[in-house]
């Protein structure tokens, strides 16, 4: 019996990939980019295709959470304004919820409540590029669900992301949540100069909250086969919501580095080494990315995460590894010098760990086992074999 329930799950698996090979779209472990209509979905982890109409519609359930997440496109010349493709979604649905219409991305937008007597959740609209359409997404979970069910449910709605080529930007619900507000300058200390960064006041705040939301959301896949995998997501949507409201401290520091990938990896690893150790086992247990700058605090992984998005910002390649067993997070960078490397899609990056005072390249030995380490890529740098790892080198 065993035997053949593997073959029927085994059978699904293929058909469903099958499937969406025919409509078009192309995975990467969860991620899913439609190549016909030009937008990407960074879903969280266990969702499945339960039914499709065309390439317009598409129906998916997950299995960690009771939530449903619905797909729609609709022609731009049915609706006039995001609002009025909301409401006619909502009467589809028998439901009711009020709407709010925004600017996302320099395109209009709508969010809103969708609330019955079945249904529960959110739904948003945008417009798709070049007059394409109207793209609707509804993520929604019976109302006796929703309270367990809303960081799914607003994490789904904030995987979409209307332009595949452009991963970098807060999804829609956190763009109108915390639109920007009033600008403020932070003071920073690098390599002994004084740094004064622009920011705006909502933003580690903002940050923080998908910290906490996403956090809240990982929990539930504790002991799932998916851990990882929705682990690596984690720190994707951290990484995705930080990387504008850090973008100009980015531009800043790069101005303030020797040059040469070597050089600026070390620079930016020795400053990091000097923050504060701070963890708070409670909650998310991440200091979210623009405190972890301006406050010069945070743990192994909010300084890690930090240190790539920096490199990032001056075009040098690198990757998060985090290890569950050792309970620890590194840096790893694409970049010339000795000591201990990781390979990953070809390439071998050097280890620099944030919180340890060690040069580049340099990792404990009671740490040095590569198979207890798992790799993260980002929008930025996205290439590479998530799965290829080998021994430390």
């Amino acid at each position: 019996m065993n035997t053949e329930k593997n073959h029927r799950q085994l059978a699904v698996r293929l058909l469903i990939v099958a499937v969406f090979l025919y409509i078009g779209f192309l995975l990467n472990g969860e991620q899913l980019v439609s190549t016909e209509w030009g937008y990407a979905l960074d879903i969280p982890e266990a969702y499945s295709l339960v039914a499709k109409s065309g390439t317009t519609r598409y129906h998916f359930s997950n299995a960690v959470k009771p939530v449903d997440l619905h797909i729609a496109i609709y022609p731009t010349t049915q609706f006039d304004k995001p609002e009025m493709v909301l409401s006619s979604v909502q009467q589809q649905f028998q439901a009711e919820g009020k709407s709010v219409e925004f600017t996302w991305l320099h395109r209009p937008a709508s969010i809103g409540k969708l609330e019955s007597e079945r249904y529960e959740g959110w739904i948003a609209s945008v417009a798709l590029a070049d007059n394409k359409g109207w793209m609707v997404l509804v993520a929604v979970t019976e109302p006796k669900s929703y309270v367990a069910c809303e960081p799914m449910i607003i994490s789904t709605l904030e995987s979409f992301f209307p332009d595949g080529q452009e991963r970098i930007d807060s999804g829609p619900m956190m763009a109108f949540a915390w639109a920007n507000q009033k600008e403020i300058i932070a003071e920073i200390m690098f390599q002994g100069k004084k740094l004064l960064i622009p920011l705006n006041e909502v933003d580690a705040e903002a940050n923080q909250a998908v910290v906490d939301r996403e956090f809240s959301l990982l929990t539930a896949y504790l002991g799932h086969e998916r851990v990882i995998p929705a682990w690596q997501r984690y720190y994707r949507m951290i990484y995705r919501d930080a990387w504008k409201r850090l973008e100009r401290a980015g531009c800043i520091i790069t101005g303030n580095v020797v040059s040469g990938e070597q050089q600026a990896a070390a620079d930016i690893l020795s400053w990091l080494q000097g923050f504060s150790y701070e963890r708070n086992r409670e909650g998310s247990d991440f200091v979210n990315l623009v405190s972890t700058l301006t406050d010069a605090r945070g743990d192994c992984d909010s300084r890690a995460l930090l240190m790539v998005i920096l490199l990032h910002n001056m075009g040098i390649d690198a990757i998060l590894l985090v290890s569950p067993d050792y309970s620890h997070a590194v840096a790893a960078v694409d970049c010339p010098g000795e000591g201990a490397r990781y390979e990953l899609g070809g390439k071998r990056y050097l280890i620099a760990d944030t919180t340890a005072k060690a040069g580049l390249g340099m990792i404990a030995a009671d740490m040095a086992d590569s198979s207890k380490w798992f790799p993260v890529r980002f929008a930025t740098f996205p290439e590479g074999k998530a799965a290829d790892t080998t021994p430390w080198k």
